[in-house]
């Protein structure tokens, strides 16, 4: 992706593009400037500052394909996708999704989101599974109004998203 226009941005010029190994340290930085809460819903703990295992796998070190959203050089939103096989056998990609909390509300996370969609169909991904905790109710109406034919499985812990993706091969029922 190149330089991104979002609707109901303040401003122009926000990049959404591939991250590069050269990334790591705005990365652990974007990570350790976020507010406890939205790390909480992201990581499902407060995770600052990352350690040297989860920093690997937010840099893409670890073969996942992760996307940032950037103002200049400073980092506002990071999403990956970590791709494996479903329990139908077909190719499932597990995403996550976290956005700077200035930058909230201004159409990053949807781009993001649908940046990764569209480059795990062009893989070969068949859908996408999120667990999200039941509380991050802006994560998940966020999915609704991208994917009304998204399934549902509710925990007491976590919610697992499933939202098939178009013009991929399925493989068996959805789980």
């Amino acid at each position: 992706m190149s330089r991104t226009q979002l609707a109901g941005t303040v401003r122009t010029g926000l990049q959404i593009r591939s991250a590069v190994a050269a990334d790591c340290e705005a990365i652990s930085s974007f990570v350790t400037g976020l507010s406890l809460r939205t790390r909480f819903l992201r990581f499902f703990a407060p995770a600052s500052p990352p350690s040297p295992s989860l920093l690997r796998g937010l840099c893409g070190v670890t073969g996942s394909d992760v996307l940032l959203a950037t103002d200049g050089s400073e980092v506002v939103g990071h999403a990956m996708a970590a791709d494996g096989t479903g329990p139908d056998g077909g190719r499932v990609a597990d995403i996550g999704l976290v956005v700077a909390d200035s930058w909230q509300n201004r159409g990053v996370g949807s781009a993001m989101l649908q940046g990764l969609a569209d480059r795990a169909a062009e893989r070969g991904v068949s859908a996408l599974v999120m667990d999200v905790l039941p509380e991050n109710r802006r994560m998940l109406e966020m999915i609704s109004r991208h994917w009304a034919d998204a399934s549902y499985e509710f925990r007491p812990d976590a919610v697992t998203v499933r939202v098939p993706l178009p013009g991929a091969p399925h493989r068996g029922v959805a789980a």
